[in-house]
């Protein structure tokens, strides 16, 4: 079934919907390069595997070079309790800030934000695909204004921003959340794949758990700076930054680096 979504200025969207499934429905949520592609491939796998309806207003958005933030709050009709996972979110985007989501099981991925801050700009320089639209012109416009930005300029003047979308997701702290960071699940995906199964009360055989798992293992023998998966391994930051940077850094992410166990170093 074939569902028309509108922006606030009308913009006509169409967004796949199959019937619902027999299980409650649940969101996904993730920080931009927290491993946010690689969920969103585990948690498809795991929803073609199940027939779960998975629906994606932000890469459907994405796909048209529509920005997700132009859409309003009749946008959560069609969030319902039962039969789907949305997914593909990589901020809690404004529309849901009167929706009532204490009821739905969520799931939050994150990341040592100094991390994000270096993957941010080489994949905003390099890596990341061009949308359609004013979107991809604008991030068109951005890559060349990147060649000319150093990265420490760069995510010091990027930190904050980014701050805010962590503390945002504070509006979804609650018994139905769970959270996984990106530093426990990068080497440990079967584990990853059960635990999340565990939480949203589904099954799957514990062989095909491992396929899924082994189909998403995947580690460059190089970092490649053209690559979307450019550097899997955690503490990153502590190679490109310089130490001033990082200290500044520190304490600009302070409050996020203690909240979600990352050391200040």
């Amino acid at each position: 079934m074939q569902r028309v979504i509108y922006t606030q200025d009308q913009q006509e969207i169409k967004l796949e919907m199959a019937s619902p499934a027999n299980v409650a429905s649940f969101f996904v949520f993730a920080i931009p390069k927290s491993g946010s592609v690689l969920q969103d491939n585990v948690m498809e796998d795991i929803c073609q595997y199940l027939e779960i309806p998975a629906i994606s207003i932000a890469k459907t958005a994405f796909k048209e070079g529509i920005e997700e933030g132009r859409f309003s709050e009749d946008i959560c009709e069609l969030f319902v309790e039962q039969g789907y996972c949305y997914y593909g979110f990589r901020y809690f985007p404004p529309y849901l800030n009167n929706f009532d989501i204490k009821g739905f099981k969520k799931i939050l991925l994150v990341r040592d934000p100094r991390d994000i801050l270096v993957s941010h700009y080489f994949s905003m320089k390099k890596s990341h695909p061009l949308p359609q639209g004013a979107m991809g012109d604008q991030l068109a416009q951005l890559r060349q204004k990147l060649s000319e930005v150093d990265i420490d300029s760069y995510v010091l003047e990027n930190a904050e921003r980014f701050a805010d979308i962590f503390r945002a997701y504070a509006r979804i702290e609650d018994e139905n959340l769970k959270l996984f960071r990106y530093e426990d699940i990068i080497f440990a995906k079967h584990q990853w794949i059960s635990e999340i199964l565990t939480f949203l009360d589904l099954e799957i055989e514990d062989f095909d758990i491992a396929e899924i798992a082994k189909r998403h293992d995947i580690f460059p023998d190089q970092e490649n700076f053209d690559s979307h998966i450019r550097k899997v391994t955690p503490g990153d930051y502590k190679e490109k930054l310089k130490p001033a940077t990082i200290k500044i850094l520190n304490e600009l992410l302070e409050d996020v680096l203690i909240k979600y166990r990352y050391e200040l170093t």
